[in-house]
């Protein structure tokens, strides 16, 4: 079963998140895509699920089911590798807690990025085949 982390393509966050994911997921059928792209649109209409763009956040699918912001992240980490997978266990802290600190931290991204030097594009070794 295919898995999509779908992310927001704005900050060098988002792309280093990807890496990440690329490096440490349990399963190759892992895949990315820009929010805004025509895949993700139509995976995300294939499920009825809107995107607002003012609800700044991942996505992650799995299945039939979408995951956003916190929980989205959590899921992703949850089909890591350990210890990354242990992370997953967050999921227990309410998800209203959960999303107001990652929206806090959302706002804050670029700020972020800017301070660790997070560049917005992928290295040229990257798995091409893995993204849409």
């Amino acid at each position: 079963m295919k898995t999509y982390f779908l992310y927001d393509c704005e900050c060098g966050l988002c792309h280093w998140a990807v890496r990440f994911f690329i490096r440490t997921s349990k399963s190759k059928d892992l895949c990315f895509s820009p929010v805004y792209s025509d895949f993700s649109e139509k995976l995300l209409d294939e499920l009825v699920e809107i995107y607002d763009p003012e609800d700044e956040g991942a996505i992650y699918v799995r299945g039939d089911k979408a995951y956003r912001k916190s929980t989205a992240i959590l899921q992703a980490l949850a089909d890591c590798n350990a210890p990354f997978s242990w992370v997953s266990r967050l999921l227990v802290i309410p998800e209203n807690f959960r999303n107001f600190l990652y929206s806090a931290f959302a706002k804050r991204r670029m700020r972020i990025c800017k301070v660790l030097h997070l560049k917005c594009k992928f290295p040229s070794e990257i798995d091409q085949s893995r993204i849409f």
